[in-house]
C-alpha cells in the first residue's frame, strides 16, 4: 500500500514539474521511468496501472505544448508506453521466478523431511527429541540428517550432514540413512556400521554421475546399550556437548576417523570407537555446523556449550526447541546454512524399567575397549 502510494507520488511530482517548470520540453518521458523503476517492488497489475497513469499524463503533457511537433509528440508517447510495457513484463518476470523457485525449495523440503522419519516414539530409558532448520538463503537445502534406531543390540543414533545442497545432497543422505537403519538391526559395533556407511557411500560414487561433493558426510554414531555409558565414534563431525550437573563438555574424541566417502583418499582408515559414562539426568546434545557456525552481525559464533547450560535442566523436546530458537535470534533470523539438532536425555528409569540412578558412573571400559576412551570418561 506504502509503495504503491509512494509511486503515484512520484508520478504526481513528475507531472507537476513537466507542466510547470519545464516550459521548453515536456516531462512526459519521465513518467515513463516509473513503471519499470517499481517492477521490483509491485505486483505486475499494479505496475499495469501505473503505465496506464504515466501514458495518461503523458498523452496530455505531449498535447498541452504546441511548440512539438506531431513527431515528436508521438515519439514521447511512445518511449512512455514502451517504458510501462517493459515494467509490467519484469514484474511478471519477478513473480513467475519467484514462485518458481518457492516450489522447488518446496519440493526439496518435502523430500528431505520425507526421508526424515519421525523418532520412534518407544524407546524405554531415553527421551529423544529432533529438529531440522533449513536456511532461508536460497532454494536448494543441505543435506542434514539424523535417525534413530530401536535394535535387538539397543539404541542406535546417526547424524550427518551430506556436502552440498539440492536434490543430490539429500538423496545421499537418505541412501545413508536407509543403510543405517538396516544395518542398525545386524552390526553390534560402531565400527561395524561406519564401514557399512563407507561402503554405501563408495556404491553410490559409482552409481551416480553427479557432482562428487555430495557424496561426502560427516557423521557421528552412537549406541545407547549400557546402563551407565554410551558407545561414539565420529567420522568427521562437529563434536557434540555432554550435559550434567550444569557442566557442558564437548566430547573431542582422540581419534576421528575422515568424513564417510573419503576412505579412498587414505591408506588405512581406523574406525575407533569410545565409550563415555552417560548416567541417568545426562543429556547428549548433537548438532549439524549450522548450529557451531552460525555467527551475529558482528561475526561471532554462536555460543553453543555455554547457551545449551541454561536449559540443560529441561526435557529433550525444550532444550531443542529452545536451542533453535536461540539460533535463529543470534543470526538475526538468517541462518546460512541449514540447522539440525539431536538431544538424548537419560531417564531415571533404565531400559527394563527399574532405578538405575545409583550406578557407578566410573565403570571399568569392558575388556577390548580402546583405552583412551577413559579420556572423555572422566571429563563427561
Amino acid at each position: 500500500m506504502r509503495i504503491g502510494a509512494a509511486a503515484y507520488g512520484v508520478l504526481l511530482a513528475l507531472f507537476c514539474a513537466g507542466l510547470f517548470v519545464d516550459d521548453s520540453m515536456p516531462g512526459a518521458v519521465a513518467l515513463g521511468i516509473v513503471p519499470p523503476a517499481f517492477a521490483a517492488l509491485c505486483p505486475p497489475w499494479a505496475v499495469a496501472r501505473l503505465a496506464a497513469v504515466a501514458a495518461l499524463g503523458a498523452t496530455y503533457l505531449t498535447t498541452a505544448y504546441d511548440d512539438a511537433g506531431p513527431g515528436t509528440k508521438a515519439i514521447h508517447l511512445g518511449v512512455v508506453v514502451g517504458l510501462g510495457a517493459v515494467g509490467v513484463w519484469a514484474s511478471a518476470t519477478r513473480v513467475h521466478h519467484t514462485l518458481q523457485l518457492g516450489q522447488a525449495r518446496s519440493a526439496t523440503l518435502i523430500l528431505q523431511r520425507t526421508v526424515l522419519e519421525p523418532i520412534p516414539a518407544d524407546l524405554p530409558g531415553y527421551e529423544v527429541s529432533a529438529l531440522y532448520l533449513p536456511a532461508d538463503l536460497e532454494t536448494k537445502v543441505g543435506g542434514d540428517l539424523f535417525a534413530v534406531v530401536r535394535s535387538r543390540h539397543g539404541m542406535r543414533v546417526l547424524m550427518g550432514d551430506v556436502r552440498g545442497k539440492g536434490i543430490g545432497a539429500v538423496t545421499t543422505a537418505a541412501t545413508l540413512m536407509a543403510c543405517f537403519r538396516e544395518a542398525a538391526h545386524y552390526e553390534p559395533s560402531l565400527p561395524g556400521l561406519a564401514a557399512r556407511l563407507e561402503e554405501r557411500i563408495a556404491q553410490i560414487d559409482e552409481e551416480s554421475a553427479g557432482p562428487a561433493d555430495e557424496r561426502f558426510a560427516t557423521a557421528v554414531l552412537f549406541a545407547f546399550d549400557d546402563p551407565t555409558h554410551l558407545r561414539m565414534l565420529s567420522c568427521g563431525h562437529t563434536p557434540p556437548i555432554h550435559l550434567r550437573g550444569g557442566r557442558a563438555v564437548e566430547l573431542e574424541l582422540p581419534i576421528n576417523a575422515p568424513p564417510l566417502g573419503t576412505a579412498s583418499l587414505y591408506d588405512e582408515v581406523e574406525y575407533a570407537e569410545y565409550r563415555v559414562s552417560y548416567v541417568p539426568g545426562d543429556v547428549l546434545v548433537v548438532v549439524t555446523d549450522g548450529v557451531t557456525e552460525a555467527r551475529d552481525s558482528a561475526g561471532r559464533f554462536y555460543p553453543f556449550g555455554e547457551r545449551l547450560i541454561r536449559w540443560s535442566h529441561h526435557g529433550s523436546q525444550r532444550i531443542a526447541h529452545e536451542l533453535i530458537t536461540d539460533v535463529t535470534i543470534h543470526t538475526g533470523g538468517r541462518l546460512h546454512d541449514d540447522a539440525a539438532v539431536l538431544v538424548v536425555r537419560k531417564s531415571h528409569v533404565d531400559a527394563a524399567g527399574g532405578p538405575d540412578a545409583g550406578l557407578d558412573p566410573d565403570t571399568d571400559p569392558d575388556p577390548g575397549t580402546n583405552s583412551k576412551a577413559d579420556q572423555v570418561a572422566d571429563v563427561a
